[in-house]
């Protein structure tokens, strides 16, 4: 066993060395920081980023650069020691140290399971030792975090969301998770030096080329973009703070002004009407929940449905995060969520119209060390998002919605299957096809729910949202 300084969130890891250098299936090594495949020259590269001992830090090359390399690297390590003595404390003071983890862990639908050896060396405070396949997955996911020396956001002068972007960068990680699924997959993988490969290569940069930070037309979801609809939609100032409802607001309507083949529903009462996503010909969706799980912290009748939604097939994780800042979450291990943490600077991409990206370029997209936090230090403000590609993937998330309400359990999502009036109930159409699919699913009465009415219909259509979601979201985080 070795112990490096993976880096990426910051905090040392123990892992076999097999899952610090790994092997994708073309044999080329996955770095230690990023996980990305990279050969040769590259993986030199990368592995000069990588050495860093902060994340984020990538060292400053070219004296354009200097400065702005080592001011974000001193940012990113002051905010690393804070957020380690932090959750030290407050570990000690909940008595978590030397608690053995749970042997179970959940990846956004995929179970995974620690070794007795890795659960004890977990136990021993500093360090976190997990199964390789989980840690390659884990670097799977496309993490967006702040970002600095960009274009101004017009019409102020800001070239960093640093300070007050974090729930937005939540909310890119929770859709570029989307994407990934709707482009690539669940299960991928590539070399960047293959020429077999160069589609899915092509599809990973548009992936991420689609949150560069700047005005094009193919960064649709980009900060610059996500501000402006903030300023147009819910008249936010630029570096004003966004909550969890905002934020899905503006990812609806950018996708929707981009005619985006992704279609976006979201809705604010936990109820998603079929009638406004299959009313025609069906699309792949990604449906936002937003909720409000309690006052000051999340309420512990909600913890088993939190955990479940990230072991559904459709999740595409959760953007929420703890009192005071944002974060994404993405599985759990026991009663501790994986997360990702959007407040770590880097400098923006720069944009190339050739699309000649490699690993190195796009190495700070990624992240192989996870981080755990406690159900109980969440904030109670959290969207959360399935993704259902086919009409088959939408039936099978409402029946084990249904399922789980049938249970018992305290579920923050239901269905209202109700065919409008009008419509021809002998009809084809994949509204027909749900209605028909009800025989074979324990359906939810969400009619007698009272925070279901006709006037807070979702954004799935055109309907507009009456009234304000009682969150008090204005107020929900300030960013550190």
């Amino acid at each position: 066993m070795v112990t490096t300084d993976s880096g990426a969130q910051g905090h040392s890891a123990t892992a076999d060395r097999g899952s610090l250098e790994r092997k994708n299936g073309e044999g080329n090594t996955l770095s230690r920081n990023t996980g990305c495949p990279v050969e040769g020259a590259k993986a030199g590269a990368v592995e000069a980023i990588s050495s860093n001992s902060m994340p984020g830090a990538t060292r400053p090359s070219g004296s354009g650069s200097d400065l702005a390399g080592l001011t974000n690297h001193v940012v990113n390590t002051l905010r690393e020691w804070y957020v380690l003595a932090s959750d030290s404390i407050a570990n000690i003071l909940e008595g978590r140290i030397m608690q053995q983890p749970s042997k179970d862990i959940w990846l956004l639908g995929k179970h995974y399971e620690a070794t007795a050896a890795q659960q004890h060396e977990s136990s021993q405070g500093w360090t976190e030792s997990y199964p390789p396949g989980f840690i390659e997955d884990f670097s799977h996911l496309i993490w967006c975090t702040y970002r600095s020396h960009y274009p101004p956001i017009a019409p102020s002068a800001f070239t960093t969301d640093a300070g007050w972007g974090c729930m937005l960068r939540a909310g890119q990680t929770l859709l570029a998770q989307a994407l990934q699924l709707h482009t690539l997959g669940r299960d991928w993988g590539f070399s960047w030096e293959s020429s077999r490969d160069e589609d899915r290569r092509r599809q990973y940069v548009g992936i991420i080329k689609q949150f560069f930070d700047d005005y094009t037309s193919t960064s649709i979801f980009s900060i610059h973009h996500m501000a402006s609809a903030g300023r147009q939609f819910e008249g936010k100032d630029i570096g004003q703070w966004f909550g969890p409802h905002g934020t899905a607001r503006i990812i609806h309507k950018l996708a929707r002004e981009a005619n985006h083949e992704l279609n976006v529903y979201t809705t604010m009462d936990g109820v998603v009407y079929l009638a406004d996503i299959c009313a025609d010909e069906f699309r792949p969706t990604l449906i936002l929940v937003t909720s409000m799980l309690g006052i000051d912290r999340v309420n512990p009748v909600y913890y088993p449905f939190i955990q479940v939604s990230l072991t559904l097939p459709q999740s595409v994780g959760i953007a929420g995060g703890k009192p005071s800042s944002a974060l994404y979450f993405s599985g759990f291990q026991g009663d501790e969520l994986f997360y990702l943490d959007p407040h770590y600077t880097r400098q923006a991409i720069v944009h190339r119209n050739d699309d000649a990206y490699t690993a190195a370029d796009l190495a700070t997209y990624s992240c192989n060390s996870p981080r755990r936090i406690p159900l109980s230090r969440l904030d109670p403000c959290m969207v959360f998002g399935y993704y259902c590609g086919t009409l088959d993937t939408l039936i099978d998330l409402r029946s084990r919605i249904d399922l789980l309400a049938d249970d018992g359990m305290k579920t923050l999502v239901a269905f209202d299957n109700a065919i409008p009036k009008g419509m021809n109930s002998h009809a084809g159409g994949p509204l027909m096809l749900l209605s028909q699919s009800d025989s074979e699913s324990s359906g939810v009465n969400v009619a007698s729910s009272p925070e279901s009415s006709v006037e807070h219909r979702s954004e799935g259509s055109d309907i507009v949202l009456e009234g304000g979601s009682g969150s008090g979201e204005e107020d929900w985080v300030t960013d550190l």
